[in-house]
């Protein structure tokens, strides 16, 4: 029997906000099926014109969208032509946090298939069906239309993730390196536990000194790190503080980057710290060992209650605790809120904008967010975030003073966005084609 290949392409869309996912899965298949080109098409490049002049090269043309939910507004029109004008050889496929918690939606924005939760391993497998000519409806962790109806194809194990480059070191695409996926802490706003899972997976410390080496080599000088809570590594549970696994990881890439003049930024964007895991101890070890002056610390509310209703796991005395103690070693901090959460009354608002005058007075600033009601979450349905006057006042107040900074204005349109495609049925949050995830709000 002679097998011949298809010849096989993908062509990634690629704005500025997905470029850290798409480097994943573009370094995922460089090394798992290389006999595939993969092609990246950028913010205001004609990407309905590129498909169409790539379709006549290949057998089969994959067209991959990683979708945040706040990006449908823009990428809507540029689906809806590619549906319309694509030849029948050309694929479209959407994963990410959007396309995870709304898959039926997804499906119906003219979607071939809908990748759910982590995509690396579902990729390669999927690819490799084009490739030799299978059916790739049936790999594992899709959504799709079989005869006129709706398949799910189940859900996948979590990946190793040392398995899997953390970086295109073969196409010099960068980003900082993922070292733990998968969160304990079911906060009801967030889409990460329910994308990757409530137990956390390192990448080892060996993987990912193997990776910063490389960028070194590279010129790279800057080594940060992607992870829910950055003092969590090497926790088996994601909730206690495992200081010496900690320690190790960032000694030893003290050592690496000191040989190279780089620089580590652990703890900081794109990563927070978790309040209950800042104390003296973990304070005196990132002091020892980072580049970083600012950390991240997660507040979300200035009410307990509230922090109850979220999941959080934490008090509003925790967060003052840690930013008392991160100030003394002399860190930078800045702690997150997010504004307009659903079940807030006057009183919770009252005790929030006190915790934020006293975080102020101590010596932090406030990163201001607006509540989106994400797909795929507990508060997936709930009314979009808008931000109360006296919150208002006191952002403003403080904007002017430095100690205030965010996007919460812009946030606060696209909760409203958000909400408009969900009653249009652009976003399908209850989707009928069965239970991919599963959630309570007690």
């Amino acid at each position: 029997m002679v097998f011949s290949m298809r010849k096989t392409a993908i062509v990634y869309y690629y704005p500025k906000a997905n470029r850290y996912s798409v480097n994943v899965l573009l370094a995922a298949i460089d090394k798992y099926v290389p006999c595939v080109d993969q092609y990246l098409v950028r913010d205001g490049e004609p990407l309905v014109a590129i498909v169409n002049e790539l379709s006549r090269v290949y057998d089969n043309l994959v067209v991959a969208f990683s979708i945040l939910t706040v990006q449908l507004p823009q990428i809507l029109n540029t689906i809806r032509l590619l549906r319309m004008y694509k030849p029948d050889n050309v694929v479209l496929i959407a994963g990410g946090p959007h396309a995870t918690g709304d898959p039926y939606g997804t499906l119906n924005l003219g979607f071939d298939y809908v990748f759910i939760g982590e995509a690396e391993e579902s990729l390669i497998e999927f690819i490799w069906k084009l490739v030799e000519g299978d059916d790739p409806a049936r790999v594992k962790g899709l959504v799709t239309r079989v005869n006129g109806g709706i398949v799910f194809t189940g859900r996948r194990k979590p990946i190793n993730l040392d398995e899997y480059p953390p970086v295109s070191l073969e196409r010099n695409l960068y980003n900082p390196i993922e070292i733990t996926r998968g969160c304990p802490y079911t906060c009801a706003y967030c889409q990460t536990p329910y994308i990757h899972g409530l137990k956390p997976r390192h990448r080892s410390i060996e993987c990912i000194l193997y990776y910063t080496r490389e960028m070194l080599k590279r010129g790279l000088k800057d080594i940060r790190f992607i992870t829910p809570n950055s003092l969590c590594y090497g926790s088996s549970n994601g909730k206690t503080l495992e200081l010496q696994e900690v320690e190790e990881l960032l000694y030893r890439l003290r050592i690496l980057c000191d040989s190279y003049g780089g620089r580590i930024f652990f703890g900081s964007f794109p990563s927070e710290v978790r309040p209950e895991f800042v104390t003296d101890e973990s304070i005196r070890v990132l002091r020892k060992y980072v580049n970083n002056n600012r950390i991240i610390i997660g507040a979300q509310s200035g009410s307990d209650r509230i922090l109850k209703l979220l999941h959080r796991g934490h008090t509003v005395d925790d967060v003052v605790n840690a930013v008392t103690v991160a100030l003394k070693y002399g860190f930078i901090v800045d702690v997150d809120f997010i504004f307009g959460l659903p079940y807030e009354t006057e009183e919770d608002i009252e005790l929030t904008v006190n915790t934020i005058r006293k975080l102020i007075k101590l010596g932090a600033r406030v990163h201001a967010h607006t509540f989106l009601p994400l797909p795929g979450t507990p508060l997936a349905l709930a009314k979009p975030g808008t931000i109360h006057p006296k919150v208002r006042k006191i952002l403003y107040k403080y904007l002017g003073r430095g100690v205030v900074y965010g996007e919460w204005v812009r946030q606060e349109r696209l909760a409203q966005i958000i909400c408009e495609l969900r009653a249009k049925g652009v976003i399908r949050v209850k989707p009928s084609i069965g239970r991919y995830y599963e959630f309570r709000l007690s």
